[in-house]
């Protein structure tokens, strides 16, 4: 007999809850609390329009209550006021940018600096492109690339309004990067990968489940690969390659960077240098039948708080 709709989705949810508790090493009943754990939002002050003292004196004046983040100073906790800071001047005019807190977290290990060349692989809508510009405080050339012509605009319209300089859009299938590149090489390339995005489902939202599914993991994993050769091919010798994603399937982490080390055995992992604590779980180098390079080791498993979402970080660099 055929399974019900809702019978589905509760076998779906069943299996992630089965799967997260396995990649965080804990039992079921402390990784279902952490999947419906309530976060935060969070706001990035964008150091290229203000400053972060004067956007916080004037978050306060619009009801905002929170607090800075140690690891990232420009990042603020928005505990109270988030309708009011979304449809605030401060948003709109691009002197700050709401995300998770998750997601400074690979620009923190790209560590942009002046004058370096640096590719966002998958770039929109742009919050990382931005900061990647603020954190070299637009001193980096930047080429965002977008596989969609309408994430793409919407990208260039974000970075016009955050004010970023010295950026070019290219329109390319990321898989035929270096082709369409030319030859071109980059000091450091962000790649934060399609995913399946598990770090933002609602375990409890039928809509979330009604796409997810390990053959939808399996998929993403084959053009994830594809994606982290072609980043790697673009990368300058020494260059630093940071491959990220928002979820918790090892197939898309784990599983991703050991490929890689095994087709460039002398590519190096480094231990991304985020000096605050973070909610970290041991990456994986065993997921059911695979074993996974032991340098996997050194890569973040970031475990869902109530700040940030589950996330994933690699940070590579190519021999010189």
């Amino acid at each position: 007999m055929a399974k019900t709709k809702d019978e589905r989705l509760s076998a779906k949810r069943q299996l992630l809850l089965a799967r997260s508790a396995l990649a965080w090493d804990v039992d079921q009943s402390e990784a279902l609390r952490l999947l419906r754990i309530g976060r935060c939002q969070s706001v990035r002050v964008n150091t290229l329009a203000t400053g972060v003292d004067t956007a916080i004196s004037q978050l306060r004046k619009l009801g905002w209550r929170g607090a800075q983040y140690a690891w990232c100073p420009e990042g603020l906790s928005i505990d109270v006021g988030l309708e009011a800071v979304r449809d605030s001047q401060l948003a709109s005019a691009g002197q700050v940018y709401i995300q998770n807190a998750a997601s400074w977290l690979p620009v923190l290990a790209l560590d942009p600096r002046p004058n370096e060349t640096i590719l966002d692989v998958c770039a929109a809508p742009g919050g990382k492109t931005s900061h990647i510009a603020a954190a070299a405080n637009n001193q980096v050339s930047i080429t965002a690339n977008d596989n969609s012509r309408p994430r793409l605009s919407r990208l260039r319209a974000n970075m016009q309004r955050m004010g970023v300089d010295h950026i070019k859009y290219t329109l390319f299938d990321a898989t035929q990067l270096g082709r369409r590149l030319d030859g071109q090489l980059f000091d450091k390339i962000l790649l934060d990968a399609p995913c399946s995005g598990e770090g933002m489902l609602r375990y409890d939202s039928n809509a979330d489940f009604a796409t997810w599914s390990v053959a939808q993991i399996k998929r993403l994993q084959q053009l994830q690969k594809r994606l982290i050769v072609q980043a790697w091919r673009l990368l300058k010798p020494g260059g630093r390659l940071v491959y990220s994603t928002c979820t918790i399937a090892p197939e898309e982490n784990e599983a991703v960077v050991d490929y890689v080390l095994r087709r460039y055995p002398d590519a190096v992992v480094q231990r991304p240098a985020i000096e605050s604590e973070l909610p970290l779980a041991k990456p994986l180098l065993r997921w059911g039948s695979r074993t996974y390079d032991s340098r996997v080791g050194q890569t973040l498993r970031v475990v869902p708080d109530t700040s940030l979402e589950a996330f994933y970080v690699a940070q590579l660099q190519k021999p010189s």
